[in-house]
């Protein structure tokens, strides 16, 4: 049975949070908004537990339906007895989650959905920053993670935020100017597995996950908090990028938007203790500009004049946090503060609510002609909330006590009695390094993503169907098996992580996702032809990846299909397929599809695809450049999606050799486990075997060409 907390937020206010599982050891700590308007959730968790954090944009009545709970992060493992995640939104889903900053309310749920069931977690650990460093500018972040099995994710997070992956998931660069200035804790997250996802009727696969300890520094710069209000900028939909800044002091700046090549396309000054300017996508004078990658560099100096500051003297009154620990208050006689006066007139920083009593849900349930209730059993004991008391709040408290205060923005000077800002008098910074922002302005290209993780357990699916009417065999021949046997296709995690890879790196080289459907977003209906009563959604965008589990039917007659050819099956559930001559890829205009990846087993073996050939029904249509996909049985590896963006955006690699690449690398970190030489096949017109996404030539329509490329092969 799952566990459950849940929250509930109207903007930055806390409404209420409490457990409704009878099991009591997820109980909320606290629910906190942040500086920047995220939310911080924190539980009391244990060791080798799994979350997933689920979210509502409102609560609806059990008797109009119930409220729709959507995954928010999935897959997130326990810190300990005291576990902790900042809702920022979710940008890497499709549709996009927003900040929730930018919405009126957002409620949470946590539950516990599977525990590690490794003989041995990876372990981890951040190299560099030391604990209590003081960092400035950009700063590399060194994560260490060993694991006797395979090492399938390494991730850093910032006050419980995930950064953006790095291709060699050791060093991650941030720009600490994007922050606040003050305290920040980093932790890094590391997940291992027994052995490769996905093999048909393969051993289960165990998997084991591991939080660093936490490093706790201080951000120190005269710029800070460089932000950006959209994170992919689209001109052509009438989007201005609004780039905003705080400076530590007053000082004169200058701003300069930049191309791929570093050379200026705008050039904006000004002064004052913050920025803001609203670019509208055009060059200096309204000049037009393409769209792409654009960066912007920002230089501060201070210049002596008033400035909005922390103050580096003593102050004569200020906060600490609450010193009570959240086990001990509801203790009987136990004293903690339950107003945000009262918290402040202590000194604290926060306060408490208790939620009321709970009560009894009650759902109608029709049986037949007969309608009746049942009640859900809750936990109606009251929880205790830590609220924080916003810092803004807390200024305007000190200053109605006639005091300096340690945190309060106050203007300053050296005759008021606050001192001037301390640290360096210039600084230069280039923006952006922080996710989600890319630095976009319009789109280079488009891409869409399905993918089937196949649930906890994976599937037992019975073979394909041929078509023959009853009495003649009905089934398919399939993966050297009879037609009669069961096929035993294992959960695949890592399509996840391959996608999250992907979309992560293609959008920083200037690529738009047109979509990225996961497990049941999607279904047959999305990409069958029209033909068949589909929507071809993959020819809505210029560069699509497929994957799921594949089969191919046997070189045998026993159980052919109905229509003489030995198709191949893309596997969406048990029972479930498509045929990938049930599909037709290519489209012309902006965002017609030139290049598809069918990353499912044996999806391209040459005997299947000469057959298809024959037959006519190769989905490669007169628009489609490329085709590609595993010949042979092909294996999920948690760096092969990031790899294979990186080869194509950053090095420029051709669309074939960049998957070839990509496999040979990330199957080469981790190879014990295959057993057997890895080959992609690919069809496409011959003027486009070399396509690169930079440089590709129309189809010439004289014949396609089949070629294989080996990918792999075993130590």
């Amino acid at each position: 049975m799952k566990n459950l907390i849940k929250a509930s937020l109207v903007g930055v206010v806390i409404l209420f949070a409490h457990a409704i599982s009878a099991q009591t050891n997820l109980n909320f700590k606290s629910v906190v908004a942040t500086e920047e308007g995220a939310i911080r959730l924190s539980w009391n968790s244990k060791t080798n537990e799994v979350y997933q954090i689920e979210y509502a944009d409102e609560l609806v009545d059990i008797n109009n339906g119930g409220t729709t709970w959507l995954p928010l992060y999935t897959d997130y493992p326990s810190h300990g007895t005291n576990t902790f995640v900042a809702d920022a939104g979710n940008y890497d889903l499709s549709p996009e989650i927003l900040h929730p900053k930018l919405l009126p309310m957002r409620f949470y749920r946590v539950f516990l959905v599977q525990t590690n069931d490794s003989p041995s977690n990876p372990t981890i650990s951040i190299a560099t920053p030391t604990n209590g460093a003081s960092l400035s500018g950009d700063v590399t972040v060194i994560v260490s993670a060993t694991s006797s099995e395979i090492l399938s994710e390494v991730e850093l997070y910032i006050d419980g935020q995930k950064q953006w992956t790095t291709i060699n998931g050791t060093n991650f660069t941030i720009n600490t100017c994007e922050w606040p200035n003050g305290t920040h804790t980093f932790f890094a997250v590391a997940k291992s597995q027994s052995g490769f996802e996905g093999v048909p009727n393969g051993a289960p696969v165990t998997y084991g996950r591991s939080v660093s300890a936490y490093r706790t520094v201080t951000f120190n710069n005269l710029i800070t908090r460089l932000d950006f209000s959209e994170p992919f900028f689209e001109p052509a939909l009438g989007q201005t990028q609004k780039v905003t800044a705080t400076f530590a002091a007053n000082v004169n700046w200058t701003l300069r938007i930049q191309n791929a090549m570093s050379n200026d396309v705008r050039y904006v000054t000004g002064s004052g203790t913050t920025m803001q300017f609203n670019w509208d996508g055009t060059g200096t004078n309204g000049a037009a500009i393409p769209d792409g990658v654009y960066s912007y560099l920002l230089t501060a100096q201070t210049n002596g004049g008033q400035s909005l500051m922390s103050m580096s003297a003593s102050p004569a009154l200020s906060f600490v946090s609450t010193a009570v620990d959240i086990a001990s208050k509801s203790e009987a006689g136990t004293w903690c503060p339950t107003t945000a006066k009262e918290a402040m007139t202590a000194g604290l920083t926060s306060y408490f609510i208790k939620t009321p009593p709970i009560p009894k849900i009650r759902a109608k349930i029709k049986h037949g002609t007969k309608t009746v209730f049942s009640t859900e059993v809750v936990d109606e004991t009251p929880q205790l909330i830590e609220v924080q008391i916003p810092v803004k709040m807390q200024e305007k408290f000190l200053q109605s006590l006639g005091a300096p205060t340690q945190s309060a923005f106050l203007v300053g000077g050296g005759e008021s009695g606050v001192a001037n800002y301390a640290g360096p008098s210039t600084e230069t910074t280039r923006a952006p390094k922080r996710k989600p922002k890319v630095g976009v302005k319009g789109e280079v290209g488009t891409f869409g993503i399905c993918y089937k993780s196949y649930g906890t357990n994976g599937i037992v699916t019975q073979h394909p169907l041929t078509g023959w009417p009853f009495p003649l065999q009905t089934r398919v021949a399939i993966d050297g098996q009879s037609p009669t046997s069961s096929s035993v296709l294992g959960r695949i995690n890592l399509f996840k992580n391959m996608a999250d890879g992907f979309s992560q790196v293609m959008k920083q080289g200037g690529w738009k996702a047109q979509f990225v459907k996961a497990d049941d977003n999607w279904n047959a209906t999305d990409i069958k032809k029209p033909g068949l009563g589909g929507y071809s959604i993959f020819n809505n965008c210029n560069f699509g990846i497929l994957m799921t589990h594949g089969s191919y039917a046997n070189n045998t007659g026993q159980g052919n299909s109905s229509d003489g050819v030995k198709h191949t099956y893309c596997w969406l559930g048990a029972n479930d397929y498509v045929k990938l001559a049930d599909m037709n890829f290519g489209s012309d205009g902006t965002n017609g599809l030139r290049w598809m990846s069918v990353l499912a087993c044996n999806v391209m073996r040459p005997a299947n695809y000469t057959s298809m050939d024959n037959h006519g029904v190769v989905p490669v249509n007169d628009n489609l450049h490329l085709l590609m996909g595993w010949s042979t049985i092909g294996y999920t590896a948690q760096n092969l999606g990031k790899y294979y963006a990186d080869n194509m955006v950053r090095s420029n690699q051709p669309v074939i050799d960049a998957l070839v690449n990509a496999a040979a690398k990330a199957y080469g970190e981790n190879s014990s486990g295959i057993t057997g030489v890895v080959k992609i096949g690919i069809s496409g017109w011959h003027s486009c075997l070399g396509d690169s996404l930079q440089l590709y030539s129309d189809p010439d329509l004289n014949g396609l060409e089949y070629i294989e490329r080996l990918v792999f092969t075993p130590p």
